[in-house]
């Protein structure tokens, strides 16, 4: 599955989806996309964005909003769109979003 993860600022942090064949789960919802044939696409709402296709070799190509939050990211991420952009067979897609350090407690 290629997955592109369009990052937006929020007041909180969206975990990342896992893929498991066929089927993405993302923000507690499980989407099986098997019935969606190859050559086809299909019209996606939220969480997902645009068009949810699959290529005549059978990979699906999705796109979802990501939120994160300034609280623990650096306030400056990539532009650049492949580094929100995953090819995930199975398990989890990775996190794109650049954190902050964590700063130990002092006492």
């Amino acid at each position: 599955m290629k997955i592109t993860l369009l990052p937006t600022v929020s007041s909180h942090d969206d975990i990342p989806p896992t893929v498991s064949l066929d089927t993405i789960s993302y923000r507690g919802e499980s989407y099986d996309l098997s019935q969606l044939s190859e050559g086809g696409e299909v019209e996606a709402s939220d969480p997902f964005i645009g068009k949810i296709t699959r290529d005549t070799n059978g990979a699906i190509h999705l796109t979802l909003q990501y939120r994160y939050t300034t609280q623990t990211a650096e306030s400056v991420q990539s532009m650049n769109i492949e580094d929100y952009t995953f090819d995930v067979t199975s398990g989890e897609c990775p996190c794109p979003i650049k954190r902050k350090p964590i700063q130990e407690p002092t006492e």
